[in-house]
């Protein structure tokens, strides 16, 4: 539910209360332009000062059981399972049954997915972009949960929408490569759409859609953004170039 008042939202989905879960926006922060200003990334540029700033606010407002914990995205496939010592790891995602863990996942335009089980003690985040998702990123996380498929929940954070995400014909064959059967390949077609000349428009949402339905989740949420048009909530790699990062975070209570 968003609110104006505040530098960040909690995701409208039906998780278990023992699931805590925000998604920042890029405004009421310390950083100054191009970052301006709720910057949570220290990878693009900012000012270490002003991460810090910003990510210690965000801990203040939201009373975290403990410190964030963040991951070297690599826009791949490996999701690194949270245990006590955790270690900053190259991923693109958590799974975590552990309480007292935020778990943090940094995007402007690539989708951020939040999952857990209908008990409510597993919960996992990740980082999806086309790279990741066309690699089966997300077959790879329900691998993870020792929940069946049917019992988990999904929320699709804020990433860039179809209408300003075009891409070559190669990022469809790279989906199509990977595709699990013939209504999967349908799935995948059915989520790239003509542009100008030989480019195509790309659906993400659709994508995570279609390999969650595949691997039998039946309940997703979220996935009504575009980061890239909505300048005034969400950061836009594909829009600004230099630009900060909204953080998706989850934990269990």
């Amino acid at each position: 539910m968003r609110d104006k008042n505040h530098n960040f939202f909690v995701p409208n989905w039906p998780c278990p209360s023992s699931v805590k879960c925000v998604i920042t926006y890029k405004f009421g922060g310390s950083s100054k332009q191009p970052y301006k200003s709720n910057n949570l990334a220290t990878h693009v540029g900012d000012r270490s000062e002003a991460v810090i700033a910003n990510r210690e606010s965000l801990k203040e407002k939201l009373a975290f059981p403990g410190d964030p914990i963040w991951l070297n995205q690599i826009h791949g496939v490996e999701i690194i399972e949270v245990e006590d010592g955790y270690q900053i790891s190259d991923g693109d995602g958590f799974y975590c049954r552990k309480k007292g863990f935020p778990c943090g996942i940094l995007t402007a335009d690539c989708l951020p997915i939040l999952v857990c089980n209908t008990l409510g003690t597993e919960i996992a985040a990740i980082h999806a972009g086309w790279r990741g998702l066309s690699n089966r990123i997300i077959k790879n996380l329900l691998k993870m949960f020792h929940a069946p498929a049917d019992q988990l929940l999904v929320y699709l954070g804020p990433a860039i929408g179809l209408d300003n995400f075009e891409v070559g014909s190669e990022v469809r064959e790279c989906f199509l490569a990977n595709s699990e059967n013939l209504e999967h390949r349908k799935q995948i077609n059915n989520a790239f759409y003509p542009s100008k000349g030989q480019k195509l428009k790309a659906d993400l949402y659709e994508l995570a859609r279609a390999d969650f339905r595949i691997g039998g989740v039946k309940r997703m949420f979220g996935g009504e953004f575009c980061s890239f048009k909505e300048r005034d909530h969400f950061y836009s790699y594909r829009r600004d170039k230099i630009t900060g990062r909204n953080a998706t975070l989850i934990w269990l209570e």
